[in-house]
């Protein structure tokens, strides 16, 4: 492929000013060139295996399959007796203190088998933090996961993830769901 980048580079000017330029068989062998290159292009995009798509909402989180919920001691349900699901978070809280962002409190609706913890992943850009979800069993924890209390009232689960390092408060931040790709609602 470099091979035929570089033909392309150095070929093209030169047929196109044989064309405009040359006589009537340095234009057909400019016209020949031109399409000998496009032949080789096409054959070679074909031939080349294309890559395995990325979704652009992929989750960091390998789901493991659901296991049979038990009950828990004081209605605390932890990860290992949760069933495995994906709460997909409805608002956020952002937390500002002097010019910085501090930590952010994500809100979702409460199941009755709601776990009393969930793993969150934050990845945060310029101007949005995405936000990756997980209650119940993983096959593998991602980079930056961590683990934190899940707080539940009025049928509402909250759950406070702190920002370290605190990321500079500029007032256009976005928080955005990491599996759809949809805004959360900030209050």
């Amino acid at each position: 492929m470099f091979v035929l980048g570089i033909s392309w580079l150095v070929l093209t000017p030169l047929c196109l000013w044989n064309l405009f330029r040359g006589g009537t068989l340095i234009r057909l062998t400019s016209v020949m060139v031109l399409v000998s290159l496009e032949a080789a292009t096409i054959w070679a995009s074909s031939a080349a295996q294309p890559p395995e798509p990325t979704p652009v909402a992929a989750s960091p989180f390998s789901a493991a399959p659901a296991t049979p919920a038990t009950p828990a001691a004081k209605g605390i349900r932890q990860a290992a007796s949760c069933p495995t699901r994906l709460p997909a978070p409805e608002r956020a809280r952002l937390a500002r203190h002097q010019g910085t962002l501090r930590s952010m409190t994500l809100f979702w609706a409460a199941r009755t088998d709601e776990c009393g913890t969930a793993t969150v992943v934050l990845r945060h850009g310029k101007r949005a933090i995405k936000v990756w979800m997980h209650e119940g069993d993983m096959k593998r924890r991602p980079t930056g996961a961590r683990t934190l209390p899940v707080s539940v009232a009025d049928g509402v689960a909250s759950m406070k993830v702190p920002l370290a390092p605190p990321l500079l408060d500029t007032g256009e931040l976005r928080a955005i769901d990491g599996r759809s790709g949809r805004p959360i609602a900030l209050r």
